[in-house]
C-alpha cells in the first residue's frame, strides 16, 4: 500500500498525498507536498537548546502535551510523522508519556506474538505469590481471584490486541458495585503494566478506561444502640454457660474482647489475630504493630476498655490449637487471640442483634468514625488506622446526623463569642 501511493505521489504530485518515514499523509495543497521538511521548521519538531543539534517532537494526545526527546531532527520529523499517521488511522498506540514509543499494530504484533492475556495475569500471579514480595502484597485472596475472572473473559486474546472499549463493555456489563468494576480494571491494568516491564507487551489498553465515581454508599459505622445489642447478645452467651461449662464460657468471654479491641485500635483483622504478645505492652499501654498492609510499623494506644480486655485475654486459659503435622498452624506459638477467625460468632452474633450489611471491617469504619467524632484531625485518624493517605481516612468516616448539627451548633457558637468580644 505504502509503494502504491509513493508511486502516485511521484506520478502525480497535485494529488497532495506524500509518504514521510514510510506513513501516507494528506497534505493541503501541493506546496507543502513538495516542501523540503528538514530545512524548514516544522510544527511539533523542536530544538530545545539551539545549535545542540538534539530534537525533540512534542504533540498532544487527549488533551495531555507529550514531549519527548528524539535526537537528529530527520529522526524527530519521521517520529512525529509516525504519530500523526496513527493517531488518524488507529493503526497502532501512540504513547501518553516520554518512556514510552509510538508502534504500529503491526509492530506491536510482531514484538509480543504469541502472548495472551491469561499470559500476562499468569506472569504477575507469579510475582504477587512469590515468598520474596510478600512484604508488598499482603492480600493473597483477592488478586487470584480477580486475575481468574479476567482470564475467563479474555485469557485467550492475544494481549495486544485487546482494546479499551471492549473492557469497558465488558465492566459495563457487570451487576456488581462500581468500587468492585474499578478494582478489576486495576488488576487487569496492573497485569499489563507488570508485561511491559518484563518486556512481554508494549500497551496497556486498561489504562485507557475510566474508574467509575464511587458514593460512600452504605453507611458502615456500628451505632450506639446497635453496640449495646449486640454486646447484649455476647454477654447473653457469657451467662448462658454457667459454672459447669468453663471453656465455653472462656470462647464466650474471648468473643468480647475480640469485639473491645477491635472497637478501641481499629485494626485491621490480620493485624489484630496475628498480634503477639511480645508485641503487647501493658505496662505503657500501648501495642506495636508489624508487618502491616502498607509496610510500615505503627503504635496504637490504649483505652481503658482495651486495657481491661488485653488483660482478660493474658487470664484466660484458652490457647490457639495447633493443627496436625500435615496441615500445620502458621500462627505464632505466642498469639495474642486463641481464636483465630471470628466470622461464624459474629455472624451468628449480628443476626441476633438484628444488625444487617455489616462486616467484621466496618468496625475498623467505626473506630475512625469515632476518633472523628471526638474531634480527632485528619492526620490522628491516619496515623492511628494505619493509612497512607488522609484520603483514604476520609472514606472510612461516616459522621450522622447528630454529629453534623452539633457542629454547626458549635461554629454558631463560635462566631457569636467573636461578636460579642468586638462590642
Amino acid at each position: 500500500m505504502h509503494g502504491f501511493l509513493k508511486l502516485v505521489s511521484l506520478l502525480y504530485p497535485q494529488t497532495g498525498i506524500m509518504v514521510a518515514g514510510g506513513y501516507p499523509q494528506m497534505a493541503f495543497g501541493t506546496a507543502r507536498a513538495t516542501m523540503k521538511r528538514t530545512g524548514k521548521a516544522v510544527a511539533g519538531v523542536y530544538e530545545k537548546n539551539e545549535g545542540s543539534g538534539i530534537w525533540y517532537v512534542r504533540y498532544r494526545l487527549h488533551g495531555h502535551l507529550v514531549r519527548k526527546m528524539i535526537g537528529q531532527k530527520d529522526k524527530a520529523i519521521e517520529y512525529l510523522d509516525k504519530v500523526r499517521y496513527i493517531r488518524s488511522s488507529g493503526n497502532g498506540s501512540v504513547p501518553t508519556s516520554a518512556k514510552q514509543t509510538a508502534r504500529t499494530d503491526k509492530e506491536i504484533k510482531t514484538e509480543v506474538s504469541g502472548v495472551t492475556v491469561a499470559d500476562l495475569c499468569d506472569l504477575i500471579l507469579k510475582h504477587i505469590q512469590n515468598p520474596r514480595q510478600a512484604h508488598k502484597y499482603k492480600d493473597q485472596a483477592n488478586p487470584p481471584r480477580r486475575l481468574g475472572q479476567i482470564k475467563r473473559e479474555f485469557g485467550n486474546r492475544l494481549a495486544s490486541d485487546l482494546k479499551p472499549h471492549e473492557i469497558s463493555n465488558w465492566l459495563d456489563g457487570m451487576d456488581t458495585a462500581p468500587a468492585t468494576r474499578n478494582r478489576l480494571k486495576t488488576t487487569l491494568s496492573a497485569a499489563y503494566r507488570y508485561g511491559m516491564r518484563q518486556g512481554k507487551v508494549s500497551v496497556n489498553p486498561a489504562r485507557d478506561v475510566a474508574s467509575e465515581p464511587v458514593g460512600e454508599g452504605i453507611i458502615r459505622a456500628l451505632s450506639s444502640a446497635q453496640e449495646q445489642r449486640l454486646r447484649k447478645v455476647l454477654q447473653d452467651d457469657v451467662d448462658a454457660c454457667g459454672p459447669t461449662k468453663p471453656t465455653l464460657k472462656e470462647r464466650a468471654q474471648h468473643h468480647i474482647y475480640e469485639l473491645d479491641v477491635a472497637l478501641g485500635m481499629g485494626l485491621r483483622r490480620g493485624e489484630q489475630y496475628n498480634l503477639p504478645w511480645p508485641d503487647v505492652d501493658i505496662d505503657e499501654k500501648k501495642i506495636t504493630v508489624r508487618n502491616t498492609k502498607t509496610g510500615v510499623d505503627r503504635v496504637i494506644y490504649m483505652n481503658d476498655a482495651v486495657l481491661k480486655a488485653f488483660k482478660g485475654l493474658k487470664a484466660l486459659s484458652l490457647h490457639r490449637k495447633r493443627k496436625s503435622a500435615d496441615k500445620p498452624n502458621k500462627s505464632a506459638p505466642d498469639v495474642v487471640f486463641a481464636l483465630g477467625d471470628p466470622k461464624k460468632w459474629f455472624a451468628s452474633a449480628l443476626r441476633r442483634a438484628r444488625i444487617k450489611n455489616f462486616r467484621w471491617h466496618d468496625l475498623r469504619h467505626t473506630f475512625c468514625t469515632r476518633l472523628a467524632e471526638n474531634g480527632a484531625n485528619a492526620f490522628v485518624i491516619m496515623k492511628a488506622a494505619g493509612h497512607k493517605s488522609a484520603q483514604t481516612s476520609a472514606r472510612y468516616i461516616h459522621l450522622n446526623e447528630k454529629t453534623m448539627r452539633l457542629a454547626m451548633e458549635g461554629l454558631n457558637r463560635s462566631e457569636n463569642k467573636k461578636l460579642d468580644r468586638a462590642k
